[in-house]
Protein backbone atom coordinates (compact mmCIF):
# COMPACT_ATOMS: atom_id res chain seq x y z
CA UNK A 1 0.00 0.00 0.00
CA UNK A 2 2.60 2.29 0.86
CA UNK A 3 4.12 1.53 -2.65
CA UNK A 4 0.83 2.56 -4.48
CA UNK A 5 0.61 5.49 -2.13
CA UNK A 6 4.35 6.99 -3.06
CA UNK A 7 2.83 6.17 -7.11
CA UNK A 8 0.11 8.47 -7.11
CA UNK A 9 1.50 10.92 -5.13
CA UNK A 10 4.44 10.80 -7.46
CA UNK A 11 2.01 11.13 -10.56
CA UNK A 12 -0.28 13.54 -9.44
CA UNK A 13 3.16 15.80 -8.34
CA UNK A 14 3.91 15.01 -11.77
CA UNK A 15 0.77 16.43 -13.63
CA UNK A 16 0.72 19.70 -11.49
CA UNK A 17 4.35 20.55 -12.27
CA UNK A 18 3.67 19.73 -15.91
CA UNK A 19 0.57 22.36 -15.80
CA UNK A 20 2.48 24.95 -14.38
CA UNK A 21 5.45 24.59 -16.24
CA UNK A 22 3.34 24.43 -19.62
CA UNK A 23 1.20 27.84 -18.57
CA UNK A 24 4.60 29.97 -17.01
CA UNK A 25 6.18 29.51 -20.33
CA UNK A 26 3.20 29.83 -22.60
CA UNK A 27 1.88 32.97 -21.06
CA UNK A 28 4.01 35.85 -22.54
CA UNK A 29 4.81 33.99 -26.20
CA UNK A 30 1.45 34.26 -26.88
CA UNK A 31 1.05 37.68 -26.97
CA UNK A 32 4.00 38.06 -29.04
CA UNK A 33 2.56 35.43 -31.37
CA UNK A 34 -0.28 37.36 -32.45
CA UNK A 35 1.86 40.35 -33.07
CA UNK A 36 3.93 38.62 -35.71
CA UNK A 37 3.38 39.46 -39.10
CA UNK A 38 0.72 37.45 -40.78
CA UNK A 39 1.74 34.15 -43.26
CA UNK A 40 0.13 31.33 -45.41
CA UNK A 41 0.53 27.81 -44.32
CA UNK A 42 0.15 24.64 -45.06
CA UNK A 43 -0.57 21.66 -42.88
CA UNK A 44 0.58 18.13 -44.11
CA UNK A 45 -0.74 15.11 -42.93
CA UNK A 46 0.53 11.56 -44.49
CA UNK A 47 -1.54 8.71 -43.56
CA UNK A 48 -1.96 4.79 -44.14
CA UNK A 49 -5.58 5.15 -45.19
CA UNK A 50 -6.24 1.35 -44.32
CA UNK A 51 -4.77 1.97 -41.06
CA UNK A 52 -6.24 5.31 -40.33
CA UNK A 53 -9.23 5.61 -41.38
CA UNK A 54 -11.05 5.32 -38.72
CA UNK A 55 -9.25 8.47 -37.06
CA UNK A 56 -8.50 10.71 -40.06
CA UNK A 57 -11.69 12.47 -40.15
CA UNK A 58 -11.77 13.53 -36.67
CA UNK A 59 -7.97 14.76 -37.63
CA UNK A 60 -9.28 16.64 -39.95
CA UNK A 61 -12.22 18.14 -38.06
CA UNK A 62 -9.79 19.30 -34.82
CA UNK A 63 -6.94 21.20 -37.43
CA UNK A 64 -9.63 22.71 -39.43
CA UNK A 65 -11.47 24.14 -36.83
CA UNK A 66 -9.48 24.51 -33.82
CA UNK A 67 -5.75 25.21 -34.00
CA UNK A 68 -5.22 28.79 -34.57
CA UNK A 69 -2.92 29.79 -37.74
CA UNK A 70 -0.99 33.04 -38.16
CA UNK A 71 -2.67 33.51 -41.58
CA UNK A 72 -4.53 31.45 -44.25
CA UNK A 73 -4.29 27.21 -43.44
CA UNK A 74 -4.68 25.10 -46.31
CA UNK A 75 -4.80 21.22 -44.66
CA UNK A 76 -3.29 18.61 -47.28
CA UNK A 77 -4.29 15.19 -46.50
CA UNK A 78 -1.72 12.81 -48.40
CA UNK A 79 -2.52 9.28 -48.26
CA UNK A 80 -1.90 5.57 -49.97
CA UNK A 81 -3.94 2.44 -49.53
CA UNK A 82 -3.25 -0.54 -51.35
CA UNK A 83 -6.99 -1.21 -52.14
CA UNK A 84 -9.75 1.47 -52.99
CA UNK A 85 -11.48 2.14 -49.88
CA UNK A 86 -14.93 3.36 -51.20
CA UNK A 87 -17.01 5.12 -47.82
CA UNK A 88 -13.77 6.36 -46.33
CA UNK A 89 -12.71 8.29 -49.77
CA UNK A 90 -16.00 8.83 -50.08
CA UNK A 91 -16.44 11.09 -47.03
CA UNK A 92 -12.64 12.26 -47.75
CA UNK A 93 -13.80 13.93 -50.77
CA UNK A 94 -17.46 15.18 -49.19
CA UNK A 95 -15.13 17.12 -46.77
CA UNK A 96 -12.65 18.09 -49.45
CA UNK A 97 -15.50 19.90 -51.22
CA UNK A 98 -17.01 21.44 -48.08
CA UNK A 99 -16.89 25.58 -48.21
CA UNK A 100 -17.93 26.61 -45.43
CA UNK A 101 -14.60 25.54 -42.87
CA UNK A 102 -13.93 28.23 -40.22
CA UNK A 103 -11.95 31.29 -41.41
CA UNK A 104 -12.06 29.93 -44.87
CA UNK A 105 -9.75 27.28 -44.82
CA UNK A 106 -9.15 24.53 -47.64
CA UNK A 107 -8.87 21.11 -47.20
CA UNK A 108 -7.26 19.11 -49.92
CA UNK A 109 -7.08 15.48 -50.26
CA UNK A 110 -4.51 13.66 -52.20
CA UNK A 111 -4.31 9.78 -53.18
CA UNK A 112 -0.69 8.75 -53.64
CA UNK A 113 -1.09 6.39 -56.19
CA UNK A 114 2.56 4.82 -56.65
CA UNK A 115 2.69 5.02 -52.74
CA UNK A 116 4.20 2.11 -50.37
CA UNK A 117 5.56 4.66 -47.57
CA UNK A 118 5.10 7.72 -45.64
CA UNK A 119 7.92 9.04 -46.93
CA UNK A 120 6.38 8.78 -50.51
CA UNK A 121 3.18 10.55 -49.45
CA UNK A 122 5.18 13.64 -47.52
CA UNK A 123 7.44 13.79 -50.96
CA UNK A 124 4.53 14.45 -52.99
CA UNK A 125 2.84 16.41 -50.70
CA UNK A 126 6.05 18.50 -50.80
CA UNK A 127 5.49 18.50 -55.14
CA UNK A 128 2.17 20.36 -54.49
CA UNK A 129 2.73 22.67 -51.33
CA UNK A 130 2.90 26.63 -52.65
CA UNK A 131 2.62 28.54 -49.41
CA UNK A 132 6.12 30.13 -48.00
CA UNK A 133 5.80 27.41 -44.70
CA UNK A 134 4.65 23.70 -44.09
CA UNK A 135 3.84 22.26 -40.76
CA UNK A 136 3.48 18.55 -40.69
CA UNK A 137 1.22 16.43 -38.66
CA UNK A 138 1.16 12.61 -38.08
CA UNK A 139 -2.83 11.81 -38.78
CA UNK A 140 -3.46 10.34 -34.99
CA UNK A 141 -2.17 14.54 -33.66
CA UNK A 142 -4.56 16.73 -32.20
CA UNK A 143 -2.40 19.86 -32.01
CA UNK A 144 -2.98 22.71 -28.87
CA UNK A 145 -4.89 25.27 -30.19
CA UNK A 146 -1.97 27.70 -30.19
CA UNK A 147 0.87 25.22 -31.00
CA UNK A 148 1.33 26.48 -34.53
CA UNK A 149 0.89 30.38 -33.66
CA UNK A 150 4.04 29.38 -30.92
CA UNK A 151 5.79 27.21 -33.53
CA UNK A 152 5.02 30.81 -35.71
CA UNK A 153 6.30 33.01 -33.10
CA UNK A 154 9.29 30.89 -32.46
CA UNK A 155 10.84 30.78 -36.25
CA UNK A 156 9.54 34.79 -36.84
CA UNK A 157 11.79 36.01 -33.83
CA UNK A 158 14.80 33.46 -33.92
CA UNK A 159 14.62 33.72 -38.10
CA UNK A 160 14.85 29.70 -37.66
CA UNK A 161 14.43 27.27 -40.85
CA UNK A 162 12.59 24.86 -38.66
CA UNK A 163 11.01 24.68 -35.13
CA UNK A 164 10.07 21.69 -34.02
CA UNK A 165 7.28 21.25 -31.03
CA UNK A 166 6.61 18.44 -28.36
CA UNK A 167 4.15 15.86 -27.95
CA UNK A 168 2.07 13.98 -25.61
CA UNK A 169 -0.55 11.28 -25.13
CA UNK A 170 -4.14 12.27 -25.47
CA UNK A 171 -5.26 8.87 -24.82
CA UNK A 172 -4.14 8.70 -21.27
CA UNK A 173 -7.77 8.00 -20.01
CA UNK A 174 -8.43 4.99 -22.49
CA UNK A 175 -5.80 3.24 -20.54
CA UNK A 176 -4.68 3.57 -16.99
CA UNK A 177 -5.68 1.31 -13.78
CA UNK A 178 -8.10 -0.93 -13.37
CA UNK A 179 -10.18 1.07 -16.48
CA UNK A 180 -7.62 -0.32 -18.80
CA UNK A 181 -9.15 -2.23 -22.08
CA UNK A 182 -8.62 -5.92 -21.96
CA UNK A 183 -4.57 -7.07 -22.66
CA UNK A 184 -3.38 -3.36 -22.31
CA UNK A 185 -0.66 -3.34 -19.66
CA UNK A 186 -2.02 -0.61 -16.90
CA UNK A 187 -1.06 3.03 -16.83
CA UNK A 188 0.62 2.62 -20.33
CA UNK A 189 0.07 5.93 -21.52
CA UNK A 190 0.93 7.50 -18.68
CA UNK A 191 4.30 5.82 -18.46
CA UNK A 192 4.87 6.70 -22.31
CA UNK A 193 3.23 10.39 -21.62
CA UNK A 194 5.98 10.55 -18.47
CA UNK A 195 8.77 9.59 -20.64
CA UNK A 196 7.64 12.31 -23.58
CA UNK A 197 7.84 14.77 -20.72
CA UNK A 198 11.52 14.44 -19.46
CA UNK A 199 12.62 13.55 -23.04
CA UNK A 200 10.98 17.45 -24.76
CA UNK A 201 11.19 18.95 -21.50
CA UNK A 202 14.66 18.11 -20.26
CA UNK A 203 16.51 15.50 -22.71
CA UNK A 204 16.27 17.40 -25.63
CA UNK A 205 16.87 20.94 -24.41
CA UNK A 206 20.38 19.58 -22.41
CA UNK A 207 21.43 18.24 -26.17
CA UNK A 208 20.47 21.41 -27.88
CA UNK A 209 22.13 23.87 -24.90
CA UNK A 210 25.67 21.62 -24.31
CA UNK A 211 25.99 19.51 -27.38
CA UNK A 212 24.67 20.30 -30.68
CA UNK A 213 23.46 23.98 -30.15
CA UNK A 214 20.45 23.36 -32.42
CA UNK A 215 17.36 21.49 -32.21
CA UNK A 216 16.65 18.44 -34.77
CA UNK A 217 13.44 17.86 -36.70
CA UNK A 218 11.52 14.87 -35.16
CA UNK A 219 9.00 13.71 -37.61
CA UNK A 220 5.81 15.50 -37.09
CA UNK A 221 4.27 18.96 -35.04
CA UNK A 222 7.39 20.44 -36.96
CA UNK A 223 6.73 24.11 -38.50
CA UNK A 224 9.45 24.32 -41.84
CA UNK A 225 9.82 26.89 -44.30
CA UNK A 226 8.89 25.30 -47.39
CA UNK A 227 11.66 25.74 -49.53
CA UNK A 228 14.29 24.44 -47.13
CA UNK A 229 11.95 21.07 -46.12
CA UNK A 230 11.31 20.81 -50.36
CA UNK A 231 15.10 21.24 -51.13
CA UNK A 232 15.54 17.07 -49.85
CA UNK A 233 13.31 14.52 -50.31
CA UNK A 234 12.12 11.91 -47.73
CA UNK A 235 14.21 8.60 -47.80
CA UNK A 236 11.12 5.68 -48.83
CA UNK A 237 13.86 3.27 -47.95
CA UNK A 238 14.56 4.23 -44.25
CA UNK A 239 12.77 2.87 -40.95
CA UNK A 240 12.59 6.09 -39.74
CA UNK A 241 12.21 8.75 -42.83
CA UNK A 242 12.24 11.81 -40.04
CA UNK A 243 15.68 10.79 -38.44
CA UNK A 244 17.29 10.73 -42.42
CA UNK A 245 15.42 14.49 -43.10
CA UNK A 246 16.71 15.41 -39.57
CA UNK A 247 20.54 14.34 -40.39
CA UNK A 248 20.43 15.13 -43.66
CA UNK A 249 19.35 18.86 -42.94
CA UNK A 250 21.38 19.03 -39.90
CA UNK A 251 24.84 18.57 -42.28
CA UNK A 252 23.14 21.11 -44.56
CA UNK A 253 23.58 23.37 -41.61
CA UNK A 254 20.10 24.28 -41.43
CA UNK A 255 18.93 26.11 -38.48
CA UNK A 256 16.80 24.27 -35.97
CA UNK A 257 15.16 25.08 -32.71
CA UNK A 258 12.95 23.62 -29.91
CA UNK A 259 9.49 25.02 -29.12
CA UNK A 260 8.07 22.16 -26.47
CA UNK A 261 5.90 24.40 -25.41
CA UNK A 262 3.96 24.01 -28.67
CA UNK A 263 2.49 20.45 -28.21
CA UNK A 264 0.24 18.09 -29.56
CA UNK A 265 -1.86 14.96 -28.20
CA UNK A 266 -1.07 11.66 -29.99
CA UNK A 267 -1.99 8.20 -29.41
CA UNK A 268 -0.24 6.02 -27.38
CA UNK A 269 0.43 2.52 -28.46
CA UNK A 270 -2.64 0.96 -26.34
CA UNK A 271 -0.93 -2.66 -25.19
CA UNK A 272 2.94 -3.96 -24.59
CA UNK A 273 3.34 -6.07 -28.08
CA UNK A 274 2.13 -2.77 -30.07
CA UNK A 275 4.82 -0.55 -27.97
CA UNK A 276 7.30 -3.46 -28.82
CA UNK A 277 6.89 -3.32 -32.04
CA UNK A 278 7.09 0.64 -32.49
CA UNK A 279 10.18 1.04 -30.57
CA UNK A 280 11.99 -1.85 -32.23
CA UNK A 281 11.07 0.16 -35.44
CA UNK A 282 12.47 3.07 -33.66
CA UNK A 283 15.70 1.53 -32.47
CA UNK A 284 16.39 -0.09 -36.00
CA UNK A 285 15.80 2.74 -38.05
CA UNK A 286 17.73 5.18 -35.84
CA UNK A 287 20.70 2.89 -35.72
CA UNK A 288 20.21 2.24 -39.63
CA UNK A 289 19.60 6.04 -40.78
CA UNK A 290 22.94 7.36 -37.96
CA UNK A 291 25.44 4.66 -39.66
CA UNK A 292 24.73 5.56 -43.07
CA UNK A 293 25.19 9.11 -42.86
CA UNK A 294 28.21 8.85 -39.87
CA UNK A 295 31.00 9.44 -42.49
CA UNK A 296 29.64 12.48 -43.03
CA UNK A 297 29.70 13.67 -38.99
CA UNK A 298 33.34 14.59 -39.73
CA UNK A 299 33.98 15.32 -43.13
CA UNK A 300 31.61 18.27 -43.14
CA UNK A 301 32.95 21.48 -43.57
CA UNK A 302 29.95 23.66 -43.00
CA UNK A 303 29.93 22.43 -39.26
CA UNK A 304 31.75 23.71 -36.53
CA UNK A 305 33.33 21.41 -34.27
CA UNK A 306 30.48 21.58 -31.52
CA UNK A 307 28.06 20.56 -33.87
CA UNK A 308 29.97 17.77 -35.36
CA UNK A 309 30.44 16.41 -31.80
CA UNK A 310 26.46 17.16 -31.28
CA UNK A 311 25.94 14.56 -34.25
CA UNK A 312 28.17 11.89 -33.36
CA UNK A 313 26.82 12.10 -29.19
CA UNK A 314 22.91 12.52 -30.33
CA UNK A 315 22.55 10.05 -33.30
CA UNK A 316 25.66 7.90 -32.60
CA UNK A 317 26.80 7.82 -28.73
CA UNK A 318 23.21 8.60 -27.33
Amino acid sequence: MACLATVMVLNFGFIFFRRRLRDCRKANVEQRAKACPRAPITAVVPCYLPNEQYIIEETIEWIMERVESPGDLTLMIVYNTPKDLPEIEKRLQVLEQKNDWPYGRTLKVHRVMESKSKAANLNEALRLVSDEYVIIYDADHHPDRQSLMLLWEKMVRLDQDCVQGSYYMRNLRQNQFGCSPACTFPCLSRIIDAEFFLDWFFSKLITRTFFMGKGYFSGSNALWRSSVLGGKTFSEDAQTEDVDMAIQQLLDGRRIEFCPESRSGELAPMNMAALWKQRLRWTIGWDETSLKHSGAFTDSGRLSLRARFGLVWTFLVR
